[in-house]
């Protein structure tokens, strides 16, 4: 992250001292034009250019703005590309750290061995992480609806109640998850085979 804010710090500084090289350059040059032209002919002022001698046209002050805009634009994809990358990074890691301190990686190579079967220990592992989060999920949103339509009900029975139907929730997403993947893997094993 800091080498980032260095990084646009540094861009920011070239693309000012640029812009202001550019100006003072351009307005030093026409200076010297307008000067050597009334020497040359002896007559006009250093600021009407004589016949013959170069002429100069105003700064192009638009095409700074556009690089500075370009460079802005860049510095903010490539700062939001970090940041959501990270993100999703540490998601996933807290997720796979999550499974492992709960055990559910365990039981699902456990089983898988057991069971001598990839698929098998994948299923334990959907099945039992789609059921917990369905359980927390469920007991959530039941204590959430009791508490805003006031349906009278103790905070217990409502986890309680929120927790078994986000069990049956859970296992049927886990179910539907795992025939889902499974139809995925086989469609994409015949389109793999010669």
């Amino acid at each position: 992250m800091k080498s980032l804010i260095a990084a646009f710090i540094a861009l920011t500084l070239t693309l000012l001292l640029y812009s202001s090289q550019a100006q003072t350059g351009l307005s030093d040059t026409t200076q010297r034009a307008d000067t050597a032209g009334s020497a040359k002919t002896g007559r006009g002022s250093p600021s009407t250019p004589a016949s013959g001698s170069i002429t100069s046209s105003p700064p192009d002050d638009e095409f700074n703005v556009f690089l500075w805009g370009l460079g802005t634009a860049f510095v903010c994809i490539v700062i939001g590309a970090t940041l959501a990358g990270s993100l999703i990074a540490t998601l996933f890691l807290l997720s796979v750290f999550l499974l492992v301190s709960a055990g559910v990686l365990s039981v699902g190579v456990l089983v898988g061995f057991y069971r001598r079967s990839v698929a098998a220990g994948f299923r334990t592992v959907l099945m039992i992480a789609c059921i917990g989060g369905g359980m927390l999920c469920g007991a959530i949103a039941f204590w959430l609806i009791n508490r805003i339509f006031d349906i009278h009900l103790l905070p217990l029975t409502a986890l309680l109640t929120g927790a078994l139907s986000g069990l049956v929730g859970g296992l049927l997403l886990g179910i539907t998850l795992f025939s889902i993947i499974r139809l995925f893997l086989n469609y994409c094993k015949k389109r793999m085979a010669f």
